[in-house]
């Protein structure tokens, strides 16, 4: 009996250590695969620069990838009475995907016109090497703007032959001047509106879209509000403007970085 009894507990001990190497080999299979997709996901790293826009001294956000070379330099514009930190998500999924995010604090409140030659005036500056980066052709570089940013970057971009393009996140135009200017743009164009409200001018960026000569897409989001194509948002341009949601806040910036790939693989890669 303690023959049986002594192999039973050899049996059992050795069963344990099956057990325990087999859970051993699935957790270490398991961290094997979550620990590349773990790096992926810190693929970027942010500084802030300082630059002299249309007469003013601003702060600008530098979103870099760590991979070389880039895909290409985005610059993106905030909304009214908004700042760079209101795009740093978009900014670190741009980085993610290979494109350098350039977001700078623009340097008026009220005057659009003039930031959209501070845009104009960037583009430039990192034509010749600003902000620590290599110089940028224009072909390498996209305009994003959001609400009041979206007017101002399509100024610009009317400014800037030669872009590889330009994406609109529910530009605002009040008086025509952003369909005005969108008649000269280009480049290759991209639209995300968010249904009609107040905050957008009653969806006034649809008289931009049907002014651009090559507009690729318009997608109007209705469920959407106007502070989804910002992230962070807050609660002041909730109450006033409507709630935001994450899947939409996620949804906006996917596809955003999608057009902006896209726009940089060439004119023979859009449709």
């Amino acid at each position: 009996m303690r023959k049986v009894s002594n192999a039973r507990e050899a049996f059992v001990r050795a069963s344990g250590y099956r057990v325990a190497t087999l859970r051993f080999a699935v957790l270490l299979t398991l961290l094997l695969c979550v620990l590349p997709a773990l790096a992926e996901s810190v693929s970027s790293s942010v500084r802030t620069e300082s630059a002299h826009l249309d007469g003013w001294d601003v702060e600008v956000d530098v979103y870099k990838p760590d991979m070389a070379p880039a895909r290409g330099v985005a610059i993106i514009a905030h909304g009214f009475a908004r700042d760079r930190s209101r795009h740093r998500a978009l900014g670190e999924d741009l980085a993610a995907a290979g494109i350098i995010a350039v977001i700078p604090d623009l340097p008026h409140v009220m005057d659009h016109w003039g930031n959209g030659a501070a845009l104009a005036e960037l583009a430039d500056k990192l034509a010749g090497g600003a902000l620590g980066l290599p110089p940028v052709e224009r072909s390498a570089l996209v305009l994003i703007g959001t609400s009041a940013g979206g007017l101002a970057s399509v100024v610009a971009a009317a400014k800037q032959p030669g872009l590889a393009g330009w994406i609109g996140l529910d530009p605002v135009d009040r008086t025509g001047t952003g369909a005005s200017a969108a008649k000269h743009v280009m480049s290759p164009a991209v639209l995300l509106l968010a249904g009609a409200s107040q905050c957008n001018l009653f969806g006034s960026g649809r008289s931009i879209a049907r002014a651009l000569p090559r507009l690729l897409r318009s997608e109007k989001l209705k469920e959407a509000s106007h502070c989804d194509f910002e992230e962070p948002t807050n609660r002041f341009c909730e109450v006033m403007c409507g709630a935001s949601s994450p899947e939409m806040q996620s949804r906006i910036r996917d596809e955003t970085v999608s057009a902006a790939v896209e726009m940089l693989r060439g004119p023979d890669a859009a449709p």
